[in-house]
């Protein structure tokens, strides 16, 4: 039902996209529905059009595609990740996640703010992040990115620090092969529309299978 909700939009960005070449769709996982949602009605309706591939950003310490084992100094960033598992991720949706830690996400905010005007939380500046990176790897793709939050709860935590944010430009994440070798600040992998880590996840989904 949660995946419903998002049917419309999909159908905006079709409208919005028109024939693009190929279309990339960012954003943070969190409960799986906003972007899982959106992957799969936009991948129904691309008949005869270029394949939709669907990123996923996620903080470190989140368990819903098994970075448990890696935490962050600073917090898990709220809306992208879990330390419960969510049972409606259809993690074979994903072709590639971005782990980005707290310090990344921040420069991503301050930046947008910086450079666009544009007043958002840290998922967002983590989604943007990845999603420029994604845009450099394959520039001849229309990248989409879901910014999620607005700054306000961020003011003193993010905002009130921009003189320590990053140059975005001086970020690149690291490619990693598998989850052993996630490492902070920002690491990528190619996910492959693979099933759910072997994870609490995996257990609550056979659980009530």
């Amino acid at each position: 039902m949660h995946y419903l909700g998002y049917r419309a939009i999909a159908d905006r960005i079709r409208q919005e996209t028109g024939d693009v070449t190929g279309l990339t769709v960012v954003g943070g996982v969190g409960s799986g529905a906003s972007t899982g949602a959106l992957a799969r009605y936009l991948r129904g309706a691309a008949a005869g059009r270029a394949e939709v591939e669907l990123v996923g950003v996620q903080p470190y310490g989140s368990l819903t595609f098994g970075a448990e084992h890696v935490s962050d100094p600073e917090i898990i960033i709220a809306g992208i990740g879990s330390s419960i598992p969510f049972g409606n991720v259809s993690h074979e949706m994903y072709d590639t996640l971005h782990w980005i830690s707290f310090d990344a996400a921040l420069a991503g905010s301050v930046d947008l703010l910086r450079r666009h005007a544009v007043f958002a939380g840290l998922s967002t500046g983590a989604g943007c992040l990845a999603a420029r990176h994604e845009r450099g790897r394959s520039p001849e793709r229309t990248v989409l990115f879901i910014a999620a939050d607005t700054g306000h709860r961020y003011v003193e935590s993010v905002y009130a620090r921009h003189r320590e944010a990053a140059r975005i430009s001086d970020l690149v994440p690291q490619e990693v092969s598998d989850r052993s070798r996630l490492a902070l600040p920002w690491s990528r992998m190619c996910w492959n529309r693979a099933p759910a880590p072997d994870t609490g996840l995996s257990a609550a989904r056979r659980a009530h299978s």
